[in-house]
């Protein structure tokens, strides 16, 4: 019951914070609002927000995780995307641009691990969706992996031609690549499991799913470059 008190009265904390944040940024005082955000960064992970997107995400999961009477790790992501979001605009806003994509792809990585977690996290409201963070990007290349990851997240949500407009992003980051590839080729051999009627509503019709598997096959033994 303690520690379950405890986690309420985090999350009522951040909350007020995100919110206090979100107020500061639609009104253009940055500087308030980066204050706001130092706070709440070296409270949740002890660093500021000029060396939060330096930290690799396996440390960022390890200072998530100390503490045993800490909320759940994925509370604290959620609230970390979240914050990661707000650095990403109010960088944006102060022609940071290098920083503003860097907040911008760390929240995507933290939102699609949360949506593909086996456990099926349900997010708060307060958490930037995939597409907000998405559009945010849509100008800047994108590492392979994010690519991945996306492509997962649409197939997962039975937006197949999305999920299909991934892995041709994935192929162009990474061209020739072998794990990139097999991706691929699981991708449409998954999808041709599935009935032609989820495949139509998906977007990508049998017939579609057939050529890019025979393609992807091409060019997995060479013979297109």
């Amino acid at each position: 019951m303690i520690r379950q008190d405890y986690i309420l009265e985090w999350i009522k904390r951040y909350v007020r914070w995100l919110a206090e944040i979100m107020g500061l940024v639609k009104a253009q005082d940055y500087e308030a609002a980066i204050r706001r955000i130092d706070l709440a960064l070296r409270t949740l992970l002890e660093v500021g927000p000029d060396s939060v997107t330096n930290l690799a995400e396996g440390e960022i999961l390890a200072r998530l995780t100390m503490g045993e009477l800490g909320p759940p790790v994925e509370d604290k992501c959620m609230v970390l995307a979240a914050l990661l979001k707000q650095l990403g605009l109010v960088s944006a806003a102060q022609q940071r641009l290098d920083l503003s994509r860097d907040c911008f792809v760390k929240a995507l990585h933290l939102v699609l691990g949360l949506k593909l977690s086996a456990e099926g996290t349900d997010l708060a409201e307060f958490v930037p969706t995939v597409e907000e963070l998405v559009e945010a990007l849509q100008s800047d290349d994108l590492p392979p992996r994010t690519h991945g990851a996306l492509m997962l997240y649409y197939e997962q949500a039975g937006e197949f031609a999305k999920a299909e407009d991934a892995l041709f992003a994935l192929q162009d980051a990474a061209p020739g690549n072998a794990d990139a590839v097999q991706a691929g080729i699981g991708f449409y051999e998954r999808l041709l499991a599935l009935s032609d009627a989820t495949l139509t509503a998906g977007d990508l019709p049998r017939p579609e799913v057939e050529a890019g598997l025979a393609q992807i096959r091409k060019m997995g033994s060479g013979e297109v470059k």
